[in-house]
């Protein structure tokens, strides 16, 4: 009734179904006896007890359980026909004993296929028989029919019966046919775009899932108009095949379905029968869904060639299966369209291979068809490495072949090996006019390399100014004479009067190392190329200065504020000099003076500042014209794909196109999990990416060992985040629907809110009185590591939270040193911290000191609140964990318990998997969906 009808009661339910005969048969009868057999099945298999109930009796009595007997009976048929009669019986065998169908009463057929009989209290199974078959011999022992109803019985009784059940035949001839069995794979794509395998077996023209061969006797059949046929299934081959799909790294997935085993080796059905081509030839007929044609197993044979021309490449393939040769234009429309099956010339289906989709993809999308071949921009070049065969790669240019360059003349250090093939590779991209992404891990020396290949393109001549004997090893002590502090290690971001010398107000001062003091006409080698312009961060000027002047023998100046030149003749300031500095604000403010003028190289430091395509630093930077770009980060990647688009407009601006088809072609199927076309984007980025991590290059740094250590919320903090999180989720769930700017701010704040919370709340409630768990946990881990005398960085991304520490500390009578985004003297505030041993506290703000330090004398890191992208978690780290530093780095990220802390952590990981993927080895919160936003309050 639940199932079938909207009555209220049973009889009216009845009475209705007792007018519909129809539907009672052909559809509540089968729902009924699929019930039956499942309840039956478990009586059968857990030996459950059966009772007959009684009519008018509530009760029940031993006397009326059935015996349920858990064995099938066996049946065996005698068919005899002869020119008056067509007879036949019937005898059931039950554990090797006679089982008499006509003694027992009552008979009650209770499923009817299979066949479930109770005869008077007994319950017997018949397997693969329709009650109908049986029921008559319940009441006579044979049953005969006029000779005329011969050929209808042989169809609708001898025939089904004998596939499964012993026969024997009197006046009936049944031959048997000798049929070899072939076992038949189709592959078959499923609804989630893989491919699965199916297993037939066929005899003759006979199809037969794997299995259950023992349980069907015959396969009998008729040939012909009088003749009768039969043939056994081989049960010794079939298994045989089986085994073979097993050992070959399949598993069984149903009955007849087979996927690759999560063991096995190849990734795809096509990896799977390359690797096994020679299985497949000798004991299988592999064919596919369309037009049943057999699949082609031959060898396949690539034969490439491409020219090299000054703006494209011109690929010319062709593909070699067996004695076919077919153009690979050919191939060009399956591939867009990721159509696995070609129909060769010579009727046979031809898969192709999974490893061209990722392999010539990129190819075919952005290749032009010429007469001879594929021609594509020089642009593309990850495309075409990644189509070339071994042998054509030998005459191509790898990455990982960088040809050495020998070190210009002037540079005053010493370069690791791994910096040298920096340089190498960055004069790999010169020459070839490409921009290109140094993506080392912070502290491996990248301001270093860029400076080598500046001091090579301008080649100045050596100035007197600079001793020759300045040789330095990048992030260890500088040896200098007459600038080495007291503990051989100079200082960081010390200031001296050369680096001081900025254009004035109203006057256009020069300020260089290559040229004499005296005013001087510029060098002759300035005048051939164009400046430079280098983009850097505030807090960064002073190092770059630094590092320029005391290791290159370039000239340099700075674009600030008070920096006053011809806004029509801006190159009458920028050509005195090789280098200009300026930040990412004055570019920004200023890009009508910036992008009036060509330059030669420009390079944006921490190049993640334009990530966001929205952003006016973005559209500035973009504007900037140069003959070359460079970038410098650590962190390619800090949230999204977008962030690598947007690094790679500046770099190149035609190798991604436009943002709308970026976020079409890649960011949403990627999101989605398209593996093939993360392999894309890596083939087309790759040749312009140089990352290597600290691990790789610097087997000699200690280790760095990373814990959580989780906190608890005291009780008052507990019932603030608890009502503050209340309040927030009631703001997403009362307008879940309606996203504008104001919505969006009222769950940024509230997000933010949390956090702070989290963390201290006083942060955001200045007359909290209480305690917050997470401070005296920070509070007491110091006190520890103070009395064993190490020195700690305590980074946080709230300045209020250093603030409350740096209160703290004063009351215990703790030396600390603090640096934010106000503070006015960063080279001092350093040096408090690196020169006096009893300062063992450096409290900095993620902003202001996450890049561009040097703080070795540190051997422990305090996260005390974790940000959205772990990137940046990263770069404050590497201020202590870098080259120079001889101890062990032990980092401690602080996370209050059951709070938002914990959901960052799960985001942070998706973050780092992206930016894995994409570059091999951040102040903004993540873009996400109100149920996203919902999801970190549960």
């Amino acid at each position: 009734m639940e199932v079938y009808s909207r009555e209220k009661t049973v009889a009216r339910f009845l009475r209705k179904l007792s007018e519909e005969p129809e539907r009672f048969k052909t559809v509540i009868r089968p729902f009924i006896e699929k019930k039956l057999l499942e309840i039956l099945a478990l009586i059968r298999s857990n030996n459950l007890p059966l009772y007959q109930k009684q009519a008018r009796s509530k009760l029940l009595y031993a006397h009326h359980a059935c015996e349920v007997h858990p064995h099938d009976v066996e049946i065996h048929f005698t068919f005899q026909a002869d020119p008056h009669n067509f007879r036949y019986e019937l005898k059931c065998r039950y554990e090797k004993q006679d089982l008499s169908l006509t003694e027992l009463k009552p008979v009650i057929a209770l499923t009817s296929s299979p066949t479930t009989l109770f005869l008077g209290m007994h319950l017997y199974f018949f397997p693969h028989i329709e009650s109908m078959r049986i029921l008559p011999f319940t009441k006579k022992r044979s049953i005969s029919v006029d000779a005329s109803q011969t050929q209808k019985y042989i169809d609708n009784i001898v025939i089904p019966v004998a596939r499964y059940h012993d026969i024997t035949t009197r006046g009936l001839t049944i031959v048997e046919e000798k049929l070899s069995g072939e076992a038949l794979l189709t592959i078959e794509d499923t609804v989630y775009g893989e491919q699965m395998i199916r297993l037939n077996y066929r005899y003759g023209t006979y199809n037969f899932t794997p299995g259950s061969a023992d349980e069907m006797k015959k396969i009998i059949y008729r040939k012909g108009t009088d003749e009768i046929c039969f043939f056994l299934r081989d049960a010794g081959f079939e298994e045989n095949r089986l085994q073979m799909l097993a050992d070959a790294g399949l598993q069984r997935f149903g009955e007849a379905h087979f996927q690759l085993a999560p063991a096995t080796t190849e990734k795809t059905i096509s990896e799977w029968i390359s690797h096994h081509r020679e299985m497949l030839q000798n004991s299988f007929r592999l064919t596919g869904n369309r037009e049943n044609a057999p699949y082609c197993l031959d060898e396949i044979r690539i034969e490439q060639s491409y020219s090299n021309e000054p703006d494209w490449f011109e690929l010319h393939i062709t593909v070699v299966i067996g004695k076919l040769r077919i153009p690979f234009s050919r191939f060009r429309k399956h591939i867009l369209e990721e159509k696995r099956e070609y129909l060769l010339p010579d009727g046979r289906m031809f898969l192709l291979p999974e490893e061209w989709f990722s392999k010539y993809g990129n190819l075919v999308k952005i290749g032009d068809q010429s007469e001879k071949g594929i021609r594509i921009k020089r642009t593309y070049v990850g495309a075409v490495y990644s189509a070339l065969n071994e042998q054509s790669l030998k005459e191509f240019p790898a990455k990982s072949e960088i040809k050495a360059i020998p070190v210009p003349q002037g540079l005053k250090a010493k370069l690791r090996p791994y910096q040298q093939k920096g340089f190498s590779w960055m004069m790999q991209l010169h020459e070839y006019g490409f921009g290109g992404c140094l993506a080392d891990d912070m502290g491996l020396g990248k301001t270093l390399q860029t400076l080598t290949l500046l001091q090579h393109i301008y080649k100045p001549q050596e100035p007197a100014s600079i001793p020759s004997e300045a040789v330095r090893q990048p992030d260890s002590p500088i040896v200098v004479p007459a600038v080495v502090e007291s503990n051989g290690q100079y200082a960081l971001f010390s200031d001296d009067s050369a680096d001081s010398l900025l254009p004035g107000t109203r006057e256009i001062r020069e300020q260089h190392t290559s040229l004499p003091t005296k005013p001087a006409e510029p060098a002759e080698e300035a005048c051939r190329k164009p400046a430079s312009l280098i983009v850097v961060p505030t807090s960064l000027l002073h190092n770059w200065r630094r590092e320029a002047k005391r290791f290159t023998t370039l000239s340099m100046g700075e674009y600030n504020s008070t920096t006053v030149i011809p806004k029509k003749r801006p190159e009458l300031f920028f050509k005195r000099y090789h280098l200009i500095f300026t930040s990412y604000g004055m570019m920004r403010n200023n890009i009508d003076i910036f992008s009036s003028y060509r330059f030669e190289y420009v390079v944006l430091d921490e190049s993640q500042n334009i990530k966001s395509s929205d952003s006016l630093t973005f559209r500035s930077a973009i504007q900037l014209q140069s003959n070359h770009r460079l970038v410098l980060t650590g962190t390619p990647i800090e949230n999204s794909l977008k962030d690598l688009w947007s690094q790679f407009r500046f770099l190149q601006p035609d190798l991604l196109e436009d943002e709308s088809t970026f976020q079409r072609h890649f960011i949403t199927p990627i999101r989605q999990g398209n593996t093939r076309l993360e392999g894309q984007l890596q083939q087309l980025v790759a040749p312009f990416i140089l990352r290597r991590s600290k691990s790789e290059v610097a087997p000699e740094l200690p280790p760095l060992t990373e814990e959580i250590i989780y906190c608890d919320m005291s009780r008052e903090q507990e019932a603030q985040y608890e009502q503050e999180k209340n309040s927030l989720r009631n703001t997403l769930l009362n307008r879940p629907a309606h996203v504008d700017r104001l919505h969006t701010f009222s769950v940024l704040n509230g997000i933010l809110r949390l956090r702070q919370l989290a963390c201290h709340p006083q942060l955001i409630l200045p007359d909290f009185t209480g305690v917050s768990g997470k401070a005296e946990q920070i509070i007491e881990t110091f006190g520890t590591l103070r009395s064993e005398g190490h020195k700690v960085l305590i980074f946080s991304s709230f300045v209020k939270h250093l603030e409350i520490l740096a209160e703290t500390f004063r009351q215990r009578g703790w030396k600390y040193a603090l640096l934010t985004g106000s503070t006015n003297n960063r080279p001092t505030e350093i040096a408090h911290f690196t020169d006096q041993d009893d300062v063992q506290a450096f409290l900095i703000s993620l902003k202001a000191g996450g890049v561009g330090l040097n703080l070795t004398q540190a051997d422990y890191v305090f996260i005390i609140d974790p940000w959205w992208n772990p990137a940046a978690e990263s770069q404050a780290i590497a201020r202590a964990h870098r080259i120079g530093q001889d101890k062990q780095v032990i980092a401690y990220r602080f996370i209050t318990q059951n709070s938002i802390e914990e959901k960052i952590l799960h985001l942070q990981e998706d973050k780092k998997k992206l930016a894995e993927i994409f570059i091999t080895d951040n102040d903004a919160s993540p873009v996400l969906t109100d149920k996203q936003w919902a999801s970190l309050l549960d």
